[in-house]
């Protein structure tokens, strides 16, 4: 086996001052340095642009002045989050709407102000029972005078009962 290249190595690393290291996290984390007088020294703005120079057969004239920029349009409000959903409880294993749960969704109708719906029917493992679930909550929906064509139905194999949701 050869013995390695002690010329590749590089040289060992100078140790920073006592409390160098902290100046520099420090600064690091107000993200901006003091500016270096030496940099800035003899430095000044002018106060106008300079003159058009004048070139012997050539005509230039000074660019009009900029426009003044069109004030910004207020950018449009963000849409309404999704409205709190409505939960819907079944029986084990039944997609038939309890009373109880038809005057939730009652209320809920006529709270909808043309709104979107949003309808989650859940199976407890079954999706067609899922599937049934959240037609039966769309079907009350419409009986309470929501349009099928406002109505967007899901279904999923977890979980149970169901929900409607506004969507604005």
């Amino acid at each position: 086996m050869p013995y390695p290249n002690l010329a590749d190595v590089p040289a060992a690393t100078q140790a920073t001052p006592a409390g160098a290291q902290e100046a520099i996290a420090a600064q690091a984390h107000t993200g901006v340095s003091a500016p270096s007088p030496g940099a800035l020294a003899g430095l000044t703005l002018p106060a106008a642009a300079p003159p058009v120079p004048s070139v012997p057969g050539l005509s230039l004239t000074a660019p009009p002045p900029a426009a003044a920029a069109p004030a910004p349009v207020a950018p449009a409000p963000a849409p309404k989050p999704p409205g709190p959903p409505q939960d819907v409880a079944f029986r084990p294993s039944s997609a038939l709407l309890p009373p109880e749960q038809a005057k939730l969704l009652k209320t809920f109708a006529a709270k909808r102000a043309g709104a979107q719906v949003r309808v989650v029917g859940f199976g407890e493992g079954n999706l067609p029972l899922a599937l049934s679930r959240a037609r039966r909550i769309a079907d009350a929906l419409t009986a309470d005078g929501v349009p099928s064509a406002d109505i967007r139905v899901a279904a999923q194999a977890s979980g149970s009962g169901g929900f409607a949701q506004l969507v604005y």
